[in-house]
């Protein structure tokens, strides 16, 4: 060993790689640095530290054979002489240098990019309690598995009766649904919905008559606390029935061995419609609806189902709201009068027959919340939130309710009760999209961004979400990386050049930005596919064109703050009877009464 550390030192292999260590790290600092002012792509960088990562092992081994003299390279002699290896001062300074390169790139390696720092914690399931259950869908076993939708159906409506039983933990729908036809077992969907039980079935069709298979499983102990199978001629009678027997079974084995009490009035299923053609149909239109496909569809299964029953409610109040989601997902192209003649009308037939439908009263309270937000009629927005209210009290869990009732709360600037509908939403529904997103936009417009980029990052994780995103949001908390994405992408500015500029001045929304906006809008105008209205207005508003509005989850944001001193928005608050609402409830922290009849707002 003492030879060879010795015949290092004499070629001078150990300075040659310390020092091209040394002056490598330099070396990638200035790429760096270059990289960042001249905007060069990301390859450069990579390119600079994947040479010197082959350099290196070229100089250590050059160093070992050769030697640089006065009189140029030539090869080192070879010596007999065994030398005592002596560091010299050289070494020592090198040394050093080395030490604190390392320690430089530790520190690299340990801080976090600028911007907004997301911590990041372990994912750890929660523990499931003894009263938590979820119902997965039902497998279809008919001989032409058609019936999907049927089987489905069934276990929906058996999940919404344990879901009214006080007591119990149920899990939602889009939770439970997301198993379907996925090759796990039972334990694992448990551990993954935080749940202890878990129901599942079968159901076959076969001509007149139908088989239905139910057990209730406690995944804790791997026991079956409870299965059954029930033949009957095919009636609507005897579906409901069957949907009470289960649920009745279901909680009283819970109660027999958890002691989770229950009533039998709490999970009593009431017959919706004595029609099995009609009720066929609405279970074939329900699933459409909450995925937001096909919705003309869903509107013709339902107009034949309350063509079967005149007195069917759930099908007349379903109908109601599809009338403008037809619209707003492009499945209608029907005028404005057209949508409010059929909502009313079908919102309420529902109501004539069941005043307790949770569905047309929000149905009813949305439509004057459009024409409010619209500012086609002065609003009354004290009527439209108790109606919201009084849908939810009703229905709980009625993810749309609750996503509208956030919205009225968002429109009046009521921030903390807009963000507690949300949260209601999603702890229904985790994978109801619009609540996730609208979440988000109301944790940034309350200044907590840390916690908005938190919530969609686990919503995109989850699949809850897709690509829209907050540019505002983005450009505040510093992801420019992500912004750029965004703004580049077909579905915004692809082609257009500016998108440097276009992030600060997202950065510096305190000022306003007419050549940039101008600009935008003639690239818009010359695109096959122009920007819909909402992609727009984030785009343009935060450069300072007001002549579009926002909606109620950004309306806030600190990034619109030139908005709400503008004459569009005072007109716009006042119009819609907004500024009625502030007089008698309060004003919002960003504005404040002026005299008997005006309001400022920054």
């Amino acid at each position: 060993m003492q030879r060879f550390l010795s015949e290092l030192q004499r070629r001078k292999v150990l300075r040659v790689a310390s020092g091209y260590v040394v002056a490598g790290w330099v070396v990638l600092q200035v790429a760096l640095s270059l990289q960042a002012a001249m905007k060069l792509p990301d390859w450069f960088s990579t390119m600079i530290l994947s040479l010197l990562i082959i350099g290196f092992p070229i100089a250590v081994v050059v160093s070992w054979f050769f030697e640089f003299t006065p009189d140029g390279i030539r090869r080192t002699v070879p010596t007999a002489e065994v030398a005592r290896f002596k560091p010299q001062t050289t070494d020592f300074a090198l040394a050093a240098a080395l030490v604190l390169v390392l320690a430089a790139v530790m520190v690299q390696l340990t801080t976090p990019p600028t911007g907004v720092t997301i911590a990041v914690t372990p994912t750890v399931e929660p523990a499931a309690s003894t009263a938590s259950i979820a119902v997965l869908p039902f497998a279809d076993l008919s001989p032409a598995k058609d019936q999907s939708y049927f089987s489905d159906g069934m276990a929906e409506e058996i999940l919404n009766v344990l879901a009214k039983v006080k007591g119990l933990d149920v899990a939602s729908r889009t939770s439970s649904f997301q198993f379907k036809d996925q090759e796990l077992g039972i334990p694992e969907i448990a551990k993954k919905l935080s749940v202890r039980h878990v129901v599942e079935g079968s159901v076959r069709k076969a001509g007149t008559t139908i088989r239905i298979t139910a057990q209730l499983i406690d995944t804790q102990t791997d026991r079956n606390l409870w299965s059954d199978t029930f033949d009957r001629p095919l009636t609507t009678d005897n579906i409901f029935a069957i949907q009470d027997e289960i649920a009745q079974a279901i909680v009283k084995a819970l109660n027999q061995t958890m002691g989770i009490s229950a009533v039998a009035e709490q999970v009593a299923v009431a017959p919706i419609t004595e029609n099995l053609t009609a009720y066929d149909l609405f279970l074939q239109a329900r699933p459409l609806f909450s995925a937001r496909l096909n919705l003309d569809k869903a509107d013709q299964l339902l107009a034949r189902a309350v063509q079967q029953d005149p007195r069917f409610a759930n099908a007349w109040e379903l109908r109601a709201a599809l009338q403008a989601l037809m619209v707003d997902y492009g499945y209608s192209n029907a005028s404005r009068a057209e949508v409010v003649q059929r909502t009313v009308e079908f919102a309420n037939r529902a109501l004539a027959i069941n005043p307790q439908s949770a569905m047309a009263i929000a149905v009813l309270a949305k439509l004057k919340m459009d024409d409010a937000e619209a500012q086609r009629e002065r609003g009354d927005y004290e009527a439209i939130i108790a109606d919201f209210d009084r849908a939810v009290a009703i229905d709980p869990r009625n993810a749309t309710a609750l996503n509208w009732r956030g919205l009225s709360y968002g429109d009046v600037g009521n921030l903390k009760a807009s963000l507690a509908s949300y949260n209601q939403c999603i702890e229904a529904e985790p994978y109801y999209a619009t609540c996730v997103v609208n979440q988000v936009g109301i944790l940034a417009a309350m200044g907590r961004d840390e916690e908005a980029l938190a919530a969609y990052r686990r919503a995109l994780d989850a699949g809850a979400v897709s690509f829209y995103f907050s540019l505002n949001l983005l450009a505040r908390t510093g992801q420019e990386y992500e912004f750029k994405i965004m703004t580049g992408s077909p579905r915004f500015l692809l082609g257009w050049r500016r998108h440097d500029e276009l992030y600060e001045a997202f950065r510096h929304p305190e000022r306003t930005y007419p050549e940039l906006i101008a600009d935008i809008r003639r690239f818009n105008e010359k695109k096959t596919e122009p920007l819909v209205k909402d992609d727009l207005v984030e785009l343009l508003v935060p450069l300072g064109f007001y002549d579009l509005e926002p909606v109620s989850s950004i309306l806030w944001d600190a990034s619109f703050a030139g908005y709400r001193r503008s004459e569009q928005f005072k007109a716009r608050m006042k119009n819609s009877g907004v500024s009625d609402y502030w007089r008698k409830h309060g004003f919002p922290r960003q504005c404040k009464p002026v005299g008997t009849d005006d309001f400022a707002c920054n």
